[in-house]
């Protein structure tokens, strides 16, 4: 990569953001690490969004209009072709970057090159952060009770060619950046590191939250789940595969008895005959679903890490 070509593409897609772009534009022209470029994609919003945008002239900054309105993921789409980064990250137009966030991310997954994706955790006992995970130990977690998603879409840094080998975010769920996820995890080993580089803004009304706390959320959230079960590229042994199948019947079948007691009727026979839950496991609703840790070989006392050394922040790194 010559170096006119930016390392780091930071992507800020905005619809109707007009109260918070500026935010979100000025904290990434003032990150500490400046050799990136900034695509901004505005989805024909209706206020004054474009014209906040037209007033930045910094020469990195690349922006461009819809003249109809794509919808999220479709917009999400069209700025990753325009990417010339090696590296990618959406920062979107009510969110913000640390200074320090994007130089802390790209230092990070760039001594990781085997990693696809570098996602951001909070503290665990069991992990010293950065540690790289495999895609058995990443779906093993996702579908026995210890995921690595339950985190904003701009807490992950991707590997470019990769977001794009792999189809980049599909427009069938309403949670295409969870989809994403998940099909690159299935394939290539992730690299966890520390939390707390971004900044992501909860609003009144927002759509996101409006969805994950709706019914369709949850229906489409298994069918995610299910596909990538029956998908061949699935990382999970034949015999976890079958345990996770089971483990999210067993959890479908609480939500069905659940809404039967509420007397949601339409609702729990939706989820019977969408999901096909066996009469068996409706039965068994009551038991506990079953968690395996991925690293429950470690602890506290022996946490799971690389060896120092080995951190990119190390002072044995040259």
């Amino acid at each position: 990569m010559d170096k006119a070509t930016p390392l780091v593409t930071v992507v800020t897609v905005t619809y109707n953001s007009s109260a918070y772009v500026a935010d979100a534009i000025e904290s990434i022209l003032h990150s500490s690490y400046t050799h990136f470029e900034l695509i901004v994609g505005d989805d024909c919003s209706t206020d004054t969004t474009w014209s906040i945008v037209q007033s930045y002239t910094d020469d990195r900054i690349h922006s461009y209009r819809n003249d109809k309105n794509l919808g999220e993921y479709a917009n999400r789409n069209k700025a990753i072709s325009l990417a010339r980064g090696e590296y990618l990250i959406f920062i979107d137009g009510d969110d913000m970057i640390y200074p320090h966030g994007l130089e802390f991310m790209v230092r990070m997954l760039a001594a990781f090159p085997d990693c696809a994706m570098a996602l951001m955790r909070w503290f665990q006992n069991d992990l010293f952060f950065p540690v790289v995970i495999t895609p058995e130990q990443f779906y093993t977690g996702e579908y026995f009770g210890y995921g690595f998603l339950g985190t904003a879409f701009s807490n992950v840094l991707f590997n470019t060619n990769i977001l794009k080998k792999e189809g980049s975010l599909s427009s069938r769920y309403k949670s295409g950046d969870n989809y994403i996820r998940y099909k690159i995890a299935a394939k290539y080993p992730s690299l966890i590191i520390n939390d707390g580089l971004t900044w992501w803004r909860e609003t009144p009304g927002q759509a996101s939250q409006q969805f994950t706390s709706s019914r369709e959320h949850i229906f489409e959230s298994f069918r995610m789940k299910f596909e990538f079960l029956d998908s061949a590229s699935c990382p999970l042994p034949k015999e976890s595969n079958a345990l996770a199948r089971k483990n999210l019947l067993l959890l479908l079948s609480k939500i069905f008895v659940k809404e039967l007691m509420r007397l949601h009727f339409r609702y729990a026979f939706q989820i019977a005959s969408q999901f096909k839950l066996p009469v068996s496991t409706i039965f068994n609703c009551f038991r506990k679903p079953l968690r395996i840790n991925p690293f429950s070989s470690y602890s506290s006392t022996h946490p799971y890490r690389v060896a120092f050394q080995a951190n990119p922040y190390s002072n044995s790194i040259k």
